[in-house]
Formats: C-alpha cells, sequence, structure tokens
C-alpha cells in the first residue's frame, strides 16, 4: 500500500486554499473471482435482496446481453450467470438500468437495445434467473435509435411510477457517423413497461461514451439529471469540447438545461455524481485529461440556488499516476468514481482506477476527502501488473458485516489485442479500516431499514440510530416526532444511507417516524413509538 498526496491544488473562485492535510489511510482485502467476458460497465446492486450487493455486467462486444455474479457475503462471487437479451444487431454495449418499476418490491432490470428503440423489462426474481423479458418500443423520430451511452431510472414527475432516461442517435452503424445525439426520458407504466419518449435535450454527433446522470442538484425533491455530451472529430479520435449539462426537473418531465461547466481540448471530460460534502445536493466531479496529457479533476457542488462551486485539483503530466486510464496500448477508458466514506472519517471519498505513468502497475486510487470543499488527499493501493482492459469502479456491501463501503472492478486477465470477448475477473476489495463508521449494519434486504436505536436511552435524552438500503439513489434520512421534524442527515452513497442523533424530549409517549428519501423523492418510513419517563 502506497500513500501519495496530490498537488498542485487550484481553485476557480478568488478564495486562496490550501494543500489538504493527510486523511486516514484506507485498508482492504483483496479478493480474486471468476467473471465472464470483459464487460464495458458494471453496476453495483442487491439483485437477490439478501443485503449483499451483487455486480451486474454487460456483455461487452459480445453477443447482447448481460451477467450477474451473486457476491456471497465474504468478497468473493459466484459464477456468472449470462441472460442474453432479445436483439441481434449490436455494434457495442447496450445500457442497463435497475430499479423497483413494477412497484412490487423486487429490485429489476431494463435493457435498452442499441441499436434500436426498445426497452426489455426483466422483472425482479430473487435468487433465480431474469427471464422473459416484457418488450416496450419506443416511438423515436424516424432514423432514430438508442445509443450506447448511459441511462438512468427515477421518478421524474412523482405519479409513483419509474422513469428511464436514455442517450439516443441517428447512427445507423455504417461508416458515416450520426451528426447529432439526444437525450429522451420515456415514461414508465408501473408495469414494466415504457412509452412516451420526452425530449429533454439534444447533443452534437454520437459519441459511444455519453453518461448521464440522475440526482437532485438543488435539493427541491424533483429529480435532476446530468449529462457530458462531447463533441468529436469521428476520423482522427479528437475531442473539441465536452458541455456538463444540469437539466434541474420541474416534476412534470419539463427540465431547466444548464451548463456548469464547459472544458476544451482532447480527450474529453468524464463525469461522476453523488452527494460529495453530505448536505443533501448532489454534485458533480469532473475527469478531464488523459492519454499522457495533462490531468484535471473538478468538482461541482450543488446550490439550492441552481448554481455550483467550483473547484479544481491540477494532475500534472509525468506525475506518478494516471487517473482513470492511461495511453494508447490500452483498449478501454472508464474514469468514473465510486463514492463511498471508506476511511470512517465522516467525509466522502472517491476511487477510480490508476495505472502508473509507465502503465506497468494498476492501482485502485482513493481521493479522501476532508472538510473543506475541493480538497483532498490520495492513496493508492496496487492491484498487480496492469490490464488490456477494466472496467468502472463500484461501490457496494461485498462483505457480510455490512457496515463498510467495499469496492471492486472488473480486469481482463488477458494481455493480447483485442481484449473484447475475452474472459476477465472480478477484483474486490473487502473494507478492513478501524475508521468510526455508521452505527448500524445496512439491512439484510436490498431495501429497507434497519433502526438499531428507536429513541433508546434513559432520562429524556433518546438515541436514534439507522441504516437504509434503497433501489434507487438515496439522498436523506428525516427523523420526525409527534408531526414535527427534529432532525435530517445526508450520510448518503450509491443505494445507501445512514443516520446518528441525539434528542431531548419531555416525558411521555411520543409517536415518530424515520424516513429516508431518494433523489426523486420516493419514500420509506419507518414508525414507532418511544416513552419518556
Amino acid at each position: 500500500m502506497k500513500y501519495i498526496p496530490i498537488l498542485s491544488l487550484a481553485v476557480f473562485t478568488s478564495a486562496a486554499i490550501s494543500i489538504a492535510v493527510a486523511q486516514p489511510s484506507v485498508a482492504f482485502k483483496q479478493t480474486v473471482s471468476a467473471a465472464a467476458q470483459t464487460p464495458g460497465n458494471v453496476y453495483a446492486v442487491d439483485l437477490n435482496n439478501d443485503g449483499i450487493t451483487d455486480l451486474l455486467q454487460d456483455t461487452g462486444e459480445g453477443s447482447p446481453g448481460f451477467t450477474i455474479s451473486y457476491g456471497q457475503g465474504n468478497g468473493y462471487f459466484r459464477g456468472a450467470q449470462t441472460t442474453p437479451e432479445p436483439w441481434t444487431s449490436r455494434v457495442g454495449t447496450s445500457p442497463l438500468v435497475t430499479a423497483d418499476f413494477n412497484n412490487d418490491g423486487k429490485i429489476d432490470i431494463a435493457a435498452i437495445s442499441f441499436p434500436g428503440n426498445q426497452i426489455a423489462f426483466y422483472k425482479g426474481n430473487p435468487g433465480y434467473p431474469f427471464t422473459n423479458p416484457k418488450i416496450s418500443t419506443i416511438n423515436m423520430p424516424s432514423g432514430w435509435h438508442f445509443g450506447s451511452g448511459g441511462a438512468a431510472a427515477a421518478d421524474f414527475n412523482h405519479d409513483g411510477k419509474v422513469d428511464i432516461v436514455a442517450w439516443a442517435d441517428n447512427w445507423d452503424g455504417g461508416a458515416e457517423e450520426g451528426t447529432s445525439s439526444a437525450l429522451y426520458v420515456m415514461e414508465g407504466d408501473g408495469t414494466g413497461g415504457f412509452s412516451n419518449p420526452h425530449l429533454v435535450l439534444t447533443g452534437p454527433a454520437a459519441a459511444t461514451d455519453f453518461k448521464v446522470f440522475v440526482g437532485d442538484f438543488n435539493a427541491d425533491g424533483s429529480a435532476d439529471i446530468a449529462a457530458d455530451p462531447y463533441t468529436q472529430d469521428f476520423s482522427t479520435g479528437n475531442t473539441a469540447t465536452t458541455t456538463v449539462h444540469v437539466l434541474y426537473g420541474n416534476g412534470d418531465f419539463t427540465f431547466s438545461d444548464t451548463t456548469p461547466l464547459i472544458e476544451n481540448g482532447p480527450p474529453p471530460a468524464w463525469i461522476s455524481a453523488g452527494d460529495l460534502n453530505s448536505d443533501g445536493l448532489t454534485d458533480i466531479v469532473a475527469l478531464y485529461g488523459g492519454y499522457s496529457l495533462d490531468q484535471k479533476l473538478i468538482f461541482l457542488y450543488g446550490e439550492t440556488s441552481r448554481t455550483f462551486k467550483t473547484y479544481s485539483l491540477n494532475v500534472p503530466k509525468g506525475g506518478t499516476y494516471m487517473l482513470g486510464a492511461s495511453g494508447a496500448t490500452t483498449d478501454r477508458y472508464f474514469p468514473q468514481f465510486a463514492m463511498g466514506d471508506f476511511n470512517g472519517d465522516g467525509h466522502m471519498d472517491l476511487v477510480t482506477y490508476a495505472e502508473t505513468n509507465g502503465y506497468s502497475t494498476g492501482y485502485l486510487y482513493f481521493l479522501l476527502g476532508t472538510s473543506t470543499l475541493g480538497q483532498y488527499t490520495s492513496q493508492a493501493i496496487s492491484l498487480g501488473p496492469a490490464q488490456r482492459s477494466w472496467s468502472n469502479v463500484v461501490a457496494g456491501l461485498f462483505d457480510s458485516s455490512r457496515i463498510k463501503p467495499d469496492v471492486a472492478l472488473n480486469l481482463s486477465e488477458n494481455a493480447s489485442s483485442p481484449p473484447n470477448n475475452k474472459p476477465s475477473t472480478i477484483r474486490a476489495g473487502v473494507n478492513t479500516d478501524s475508521g468510526a463508521f455508521g452505527p448500524c449494519q445496512y439491512p439484510k434486504t436490498g431495501q429497507g431499514f434497519n433502526v438499531c436505536a428507536a429513541g433508546t436511552g434513559s432520562g429524556t435524552s433518546r438515541v436514534f440510530h439507522a441504516a437504509v438500503n434503497s433501489f434507487g439513489n438515496l439522498r436523506k434520512i428525516e427523523l420526525w416526532v409527534d408531526g414535527k421534524k427534529v432532525a435530517e442527515q445526508h450520510h448518503a452513497w450509491e443505494h445507501q444511507a445512514w443516520f446518528n442523533d441525539t434528542h431531548t424530549f419531555a416525558a411521555g409517549t411520543h409517536k415518530a417516524s424515520l424516513v429516508a428519501a431518494d433523489v426523486d423523492n420516493r419514500l420509506q418510513k419507518h414508525q414507532f413509538s418511544f416513552t419518556v419517563q
């Protein structure tokens, strides 16, 4: 394990910021499990409802489908189960989206055809194969179809039915690229069907790596969208401009488009989203640069005014590490970040894949959060020799202790070219850090509460401890007592959140509720009573 602080801290505002002091380091036990062929994307989600995070992976450049590697609760994963998708023509990976689309309390999978205009809904079936998909055909303009870029799910109009947002383009897969791309929101019907596409954003010529995220960037209770289309000269691969769009949802399938970040020059800026400073507003981190160029990390912290506070960290060319990926000898480039408090210090951290500047060794590269916006220190944990291909890093609960965030990614162990369709392995890190994490274990289900202190204590002072899992993206947990909100906390990462609070109450019996809200304000509630003598 090696600890390296990031230098050259810069800020876009006029205030000067000093380099962050070293944060407590992270500690992990590494595991290796067999996987299927090299995927394009990996998703961390509890698919069999046992409280242990599983891995959902697409089939990369192979036959259309997805694989599931169920977590065993010890950092290892069972052999991958592959499910074919019902389309035969494809030149890249199909986006996958998970949510409870039919409101039956089980996580479902939606696969989006590429290229095509269909969505396959696989009903949740904990512990058993996902089969017999329900197909929705989306009425798109002539010549348009879904792309291989990102997709996400949220209830955008507060009708209790989860919708899907996905990229589309007008490229036919031939020698000539399409002229433009578009972002559509498809309405969910609450039974696994989708229709009525709403055009919410147009972009430049299609690129397979466009991403899309959902969040609540201004904490108004309506789901918003972040996307990062970029212009590209397909003959050279050079990128001209990346524009980060934040589409603020109005709760009725209409959105207000803003562009808080525009970056020029190759390669594109890649974004990830989450609540970096635990204030209840979704934030964005963008990684810009690569392929032996200078790199820059840009942090956009959400504000209720629909603006952002913006900071940056410079990672000079020729430094020790290349974040996210490396140079021309590699075939995949996945610089997205996963988020969690990995060292138990109360601040959210980030993790991605990195390689040494000579492309010889691969690392889990952590940015350890501090109490100051835009300040991080770093730690690199070796994964051994650099690989030809890798996936994005994901965070989840891969150990049966279910209290500390763990990490995983997929690495291709075959160095031949190209790596597509070659076997790969899942490399997981089980968190062994001794920091102060949430007070409760997360539930033994994929969605729900575990309340380990429901107004306990003596005298008038009472303690409330809880941990929550969600099929969506959690934003906050509130405590209500006798019809009044007495506390709100935002210790949320990925599909998890925890709560730790103490309050004083008058004598008598009190009715209380713990309420967990996703970024689209879908709620989970745990009701109870406690008595103060």
